[in-house]
């Protein structure tokens, strides 16, 4: 092995469009140790101005660069220890770009567990292999080669035991091939689909347990239960799949003759175990090799998809010849079937156990069945047969063949003298008997049976959660990142069995073109191995490959959409000197009332009841005025949770009423997490003379106060706002939402003196610890005067003063530009630039000074100073930004929270009626906006802006206040439909986008199995120039492009013309045809049944392009008998061309024929051609 691995940084460069001194910038930068919100706001002129996620985007594709390359080192070193590495594959190796090549690369050499492929080189089988693959003269006859590899001592005790164990070899050498690899991944990705269905329900497997093939007649003999070895020997490698009742699933391993002889129903039955049993192995697992090997002769067979996987809402139906199909049940709907689905103990039954009950007594005129004395037992036995365990040997038949009349003697004492009932199963004795009215349940039962009941109940709760996918497909290229979580979801409950399906005869055709040499004397032996490679090893790894990326891929979207909404959560802006007062509603224990200063310290706590009598609810109105009285309050804080719109009634009457001058006002606040916060360990040792309930109405309250000093004392997964994102990994979630907490507390800067360790933690440069040294301190030696006594806090080093002091604010301290955003490494270069605008540094905390000041900066030239200064332009711009408004909150550009008097009720609503509201969540259709009604109302993506949207997220984001405007009104469903888009607002035409297909836009769009048509789909009623002039339509109604110019005025189609029926001398021949349409009718009209009877119509009402009827063409006609269909292709040449021997002139105005069996001529619309 040579130099160690690099990473390339052009590399680096090209993929993330960023230029290469930027992106080494950047590197070396943070290869220094220093943080991204540092560099971010501080090194702009090194890294050229990236902002913060682009320099995140670096990070972690360093990041993955950098294991690519630990791994890359690491197989080498294993290789080399092998005395296998070569100099090719040295090469081949370093130049590998992604994980995938490269693991391709290192699996021939990658140790590997006990394997089939290595039980046969211990063996000493690999010769053999050798010599079949490289064509050796020795080895023209398989058979008689493998013979002389015999060795009973090695486990080798036939020939056909040495050609299965040179087969395990070649197949594991062929899926171990780099490009073979590859283009099946291709192959894959390009038309793989991920399938669910429904589980076989292991909580009802007598419901639900799929029905297995009827056995064969017990007359007819097992042709393949007794194949010699060698014969299978010469099968099993055989590209050709015998014939088989078997499923692949259930084949024995690589190929050995093991199908047990047919089993009758009394066998099964006897044995504990339905004939499904017996046919229907379980299904292998992927993990173990050895367990998953198929048989080669019928690893060409494609896989059993999803659909055909038997659930309990499409059971397989019994054979007409076997009731029941052994399962121990009747048809579907019958009694029996019913009976046994409302029994509770019955759902309870193992499979076998169900089975062994006799779904249907045979009726007295027929001969019974044969009964064995498991069948007839007592109930004494029946019960112990329940309790044990039941045995898998199969008890063998008798010699001589068992007819319906042979009953044996114990039989026929055990079984009664009365035939049974019709509803024998629901008197089996397998049950328990019931009970007599009247009876009392013990308290035992009675907690065993509710607790039976929520189970069931939580069964059929998490199995109609995934209903939607119980019998669903889709394209692994245009699946959504939610889908795949749902569907990941619903697998991990065991709800869900998920697999891939792709185009396996594609796969097959490439395994053969690279794998077997068309030439080779043993091609056929070469194929079996190759199906063998494909089904066994090969396919199992793409599609868990296939699946990784899937989730990865939906877990990114999913921490994306997580992060962002948290964002726009965190950076909401805070409402300053307003006194508080805090409520978190309730209906059973009340709500909670905190009364908190502008400081957010606590004044006063009580508790009201919305809900009582009225004697009690004005009890709770005289609280609430005598705290917003007593306490000067200003803003009701209402959390959102339980009794949130109760609350808001019930202020909204109090605020209604207020004094005269006085503004109140009330507000809803997000709570999610708030609950989380008051039983935490930082909520306890925040306040500990509380209850959990009080801290978390201080915690709603200080939210509205400084929404991101208090959210930081939450962990971020519990706050709520992303897409399933407790189907992420936790560490990976963590990882994004902190750096998401981190970026917004550098972007707000924190004030020293008044932080708490949480938020502080989160400053770049310090950590927990050292975020708690700062507290305490503060604490112990009161608030910080500059930002040099920093220095003095114990493990506060100088690393950590360069990252973390131009964050720490200190307001109205020793130095006003201690509370600026001025780092103090540029202290010297401010205060230069101040001393040229003829200022000083306490000018900045002089308002009056101040605006000078700004009036000054706003005549300088930044670049020509920057030169004369010395320092760089960008940084001296951040400077005099500074230096115009030191300290500024960068949430103070945004609207504030909207504060409302009284409740808004739908009958106030008016179209066009304008209002301002607060973005509740953003989704793929729409925006929901909190108007102050008990519902929200829905901004639909069309009325998000005058010009097409894409996303949603581009326009909106959660807490927005934005301004909508009522679009309609249902008030009988509660629904309000608003819109951003001012009232007459001219709309946007959309134009046609680059690169559509005008044919695909033309084309209607099939509506999937299950789903409506577009037409009938709610959303978005698009006018037809609109929807052409957005592109190629991906599925989802939108297009993609950049747009070629505007869309071509729509035209109608013309209505088909009317077809004319030919007429009676045509039939004969003595009228020449006018059109195909004619001769179309004279070759289908016999097989045409006689249309309905038309509504007959005006005069007026007939197309003028018809042409009059003539007498022969009355619809009476059309009943006459006429000659059978003859095939122009049967028919003699004169004949053939039509009457007179003369194909008439093609008439352009008729319409094409048409093979409907029906003669119409009609062409056929859109719909009918495929898409």
């Amino acid at each position: 092995m040579g130099d160690p691995v690099t990473i390339n940084i052009r590399h680096l460069s090209r993929g993330l469009g960023i230029q290469l001194g930027q992106v080494q910038a950047a590197l070396e930068l943070l290869d220094e140790g220093n943080t991204v919100p540092f560099i971010t706001r501080y090194r702009k002129d090194q890294t050229g101005g990236l902002d913060e996620e682009k320099i995140r985007l670096i990070q972690d594709r360093l990041d993955k660069m950098r294991l690519l390359s630990e791994r890359k080192q690491t197989i080498l070193r294993s290789i080399e220890s092998q005395g296998k590495l070569t100099e090719e594959l040295e090469k081949r190796i370093r130049s590998a770009n992604t994980a995938k090549r490269l693991e391709d690369l290192y699996l021939p050499y990658k140790p590997k567990k006990q394997t089939l492929a290595q039980l046969a080189r211990s063996r000493g089988l690999e010769l053999l292999a050798d010599e079949i693959l490289n064509r050796s003269p020795g080895c023209s006859d398989l058979d008689r080669r493998a013979a002389d590899f015999v060795n009973p001592d090695r486990g080798v005790p036939t020939a056909a035991e040495a050609l299965l164990g040179a087969g395990h070899i070649l197949a594991e050498r062929i899926s171990e091939d780099v490009e073979l690899r590859q283009r099946l991944r291709e192959i894959m990705q390009r038309s793989g689909r991920i399938a669910s269905c429904r589980t076989g329900g292991e909580d009802k497997p007598a419901e639900t347990a799929p029905a297995a093939k009827p056995p064969r007649p017990l007359a007819t003999p097992a042709a393949d239960s007794t194949t010699p070895a060698e014969e299978s020997a010469e099968s099993m490698f055989s590209a050709e799949p015998p014939e088989s009742d078997q499923t692949p699933d259930a084949q024995a391993p690589m190929g050995l003759a093991q199908t047990p002889p047919p089993v009758s129903e009394t066998e099964s039955t006897r044995s504990g175990s339905s004939p499904g049993d017996a046919v229907q192995a379980p299904e292998p697992k992927v993990e173990s090799e050895a367990t998953a090997a198929a048989d080669l002769s019928h690893a060409a067979e494609p896989p059993v998809s999803a659909e055909s996987v038997p659930s309990k809402e499409t059971p397989n139906p019994p054979e007409d010849d076997q009731p029941g199909s052994g399962m121990g049940g009747g048809p579907e709907g019958s009694p029996e079937k019913e009976t046994e689905e409302t029994s509770h103990e019955e759902s309870r039954l193992p499979v076998d156990a169900a089975a062994s009950v006799e779904p249907n007594p045979p009726a007295p005129h027929e001969a019974p069945v044969v009964a064995s004395e498991s069948e007839t037992a007592t109930p004494a036995e029946t019960v112990t047969s329940e309790a044990s365990p039941v045995p898998d040997t199969v008890v063998p038949e008798p010699s001589a063949p068992e007819t319906s009349s042979a009953v044996s003697p114990d039989a026929k004492a055990a079984q009664p003298a009365v035939a049974p009932p019709p509803d024998a199963r629901a008197t089996a004795p397998s049950r328990p008997a019931p009970k007599r009215k009247g009876t009392r349940k013990s308290n035992a039962e009675r907690k065993a049976e509710r607790k039976r009941q929520k189970k069931h109940k939580a069964e059929e709760k998490r199995q109609k959660a995934f209903s939607d996918y119980f019998n669903y497909s889709e394209d692994l290229r245009k699946i959504p990142p939610h889908r795949v979580l749902a569907i990941n979801r619903g697998e991990r409950g065991k709800v869900l069995r998920v697999k891939i399906e792709s185009d396996l005869e594609a796969m097959t055709k490439v395994v053969d073109e690279l794998s077997v040499p068309t030439d080779h004397p043993h091609s056929d032996f070469l194929k079996g191995c190759a199906r063998d490679a494909l089904t066994r090893l090969i396919l199992p790894g793409l599609e868990r490959e296939s699946r990784r990326e899937l989730t990865e891929r939906a877990e990114s979207h999913a921490v994306g959409v997580f992060a962002k909404n948290l964002r726009n959560l965190l950076l909401q802006p805070p409402v300053h000197n307003r006194r508080v007062l805090a409520v978190d509603p309730g209906f059973k224990s009340g709500c909670k009332l905190v009364a908190l200063d502008q400081f957010g310290n606590v004044l006063a706590q009580a508790v009201i009841y919305l809900i009582g009598k009225p004697e009690r609810k004005e009890e709770s109105q005289s609280t609430v005025r005598e705290l917003m009285e007593r306490f000067k309050l200003t803003v009701v804080a209402i959390g959102n949770g339980t009794a949130c719109r109760d609350a808001e009634d019930f202020f909204g009457e109090i605020l209604n009423e207020a004094p005269e001058g006085s503004d109140w006002a009330y507000v809803i606040v997000n709570e999610a997490g708030a609950s989380v916060y008051s039983t935490s360990s930082a909520g306890r040792e925040e306040f500990p003379e509380y209850d959990a309930t009080v801290r978390g109405a201080i915690s709603i309250g200080r939210r509205l106060q400084d929404p991101l000093s208090e959210l930081v004392k939450i962990d971020p997964a519990n706050i709520g706002v992303g897409l399933y994102q407790h189907d992420v990994k936790a560490k990976h979630l963590r990882e994004s939402l902190d750096d998401v907490v981190s970026s917004c507390v550098n972007y707000v800067g924190v004030d020293v003196n008044t932080a708490s360790p949480a938020l502080l933690r989160y400053v770049s440069g310090l950590n927990q610890l050292t975020a708690r040294r700062v507290y305490e301190h503060r604490m112990q030696n009161g608030p910080f005067r500059n930002r040099e006594q920093l220095r003095n806090v114990t493990g506060f080093g100088d690393a950590a003063f360069v990252q973390s002091a131009g964050f720490l604010k200190i307001a109205r301290g020793d130095n006003p530009l201690d509370g600026s955003w001025i780092h103090p490494e540029s202290y010297d270069v401010a205060r230069r630039v101040l001393e040229r605008l003829g200022c000083q540094v306490d000018d900045l905390a002089n308002r009056d000074r101040l605006k000078a000041l700004s009036e000054k900066i706003a005549q300088v030239d930044a670049s020509s100073l920057a030169k004369e200064l010395g320092v760089g332009e960008l940084l001296l711009k951040d400077i005099l930004a500074q230096l115009v408004r030191p300290g500024r909150d960068p949430r103070e550009d945004l609207p504030p929270p909207i504060f409302r008097r009284g409740v808004l009720k739908l009958e106030d609503l008016k179209p066009g009626l304008e209002l301002s509201g607060t973005v509740l969540n953003v989704v793929d259709f729409g925006v929901f906006v909190d108007i102050g009604m008990h519902d929200s109302g829905l901004v639909h993506v069309s009325q998000l802006a005058d010009k097409f949207v894409r996303d949603p997220h581009e326009v909106a984001a959660v807490g927005d206040i934005v301004k909508v405007w009522v679009l309609d009104v249902d008030k009988e469903r509660r629904r309000v439909s608003l819109t951003m888009i001012p009232p007459g607002t001219p709309r946007t035409a959309f134009r046609r986008e680059e690169g559509a297909d005008r044919r695909e836009e033309r084309r209607p769009e099939r509506a999937k199995p299950g789903q409506k048509p577009r037409e009938q789909r709610g959303g978005q009623a698009k006018p037809r120039e609109a929807a052409r002039g957005r592109g190629h339509d991906d599925g989802h109604g939108r297009g993609h492009g950049h747009g070629r110019g505007p869309a071509p005025p729509f035209k109608p189609k013309s209505r088909p013309k009317p077809i004319t029926p030919i007429t009676k001398d045509m039939k004969e021949g003595r009228e020449p045809m006018r059109s195909f349409s004619d001769l179309a009718q004279f070759f289908g009209t016999t097989t045409a049944e006689p249309e309905p009877p038309k509504k007959p119509k005006k005069k007026g009402d007939r197309p003028k392009t018809q042409k009059p009827q003539t007498p022969d063409s009355d619809p009476a006609a059309s009943n006459e008998a006429v000659p059978p269909v003859v095939e122009p292709s049967q028919l003699p040449p004169e004949q053939a061309a039509g009457p007179s021997g003369i194909l008439p002139p093609p008439d352009a105005s008729a319409p094409p024929a048409s093979d409907d069996p029906s003669g119409s001529a009609e062409p056929a619309g859109p719909q009918d051609r495929e898409p």
